[in-house]
């Protein structure tokens, strides 16, 4: 026996659908963002602290790795709307540190890092 919903169960059901699907945005942290990797190494530990942090904090990465060309959603949760400016480290296949400092990420949500010589740049997208 098939079962039809009703016009009014119709609009029920499309405005929960609707409120679910903007609910991660409504909740998302001001410092979210995303890290696309463009610098021709893999990343194997990537840390966001506070910029008076003293230190870096659990690697976001955790046991994984990001390839070179790869994109990563980072959510963080319990610094408020206060916290803005974020350090960033990056370590590389090698434990070679690259150190981005002073990143406000109220403002920026999306980091591009590259390579250039002897330094490790991000943009702003």
């Amino acid at each position: 026996m098939k079962r039809y919903l009703g016009q009014r169960t119709s609009r029920v059901l499309a405005g929960m659908a609707l409120l679910l699907g903007t609910g991660a945005s409504v909740f998302a942290d001001a410092q979210d963002f995303k890290i696309v990797n463009k610098t021709g190494f893999t990343i194997t530990s990537l840390y966001a602290s506070p910029v008076k942090a003293k230190n870096w904090g659990s690697d976001i990465l955790g046991e994984g790795e990001m390839a070179s060309g790869r994109t990563l959603e980072i959510k963080f949760s319990g610094y408020g709307d206060k916290v803005c400016k974020f350090d960033v480290m990056l370590k590389d296949e090698d434990e070679k540190e690259w150190i981005v400092e002073d990143i406000d990420l109220c403002e920026i949500h999306s980091l591009s890092f590259s390579k250039k010589g002897d330094s490790v740049l991000f943009e702003a997208n």
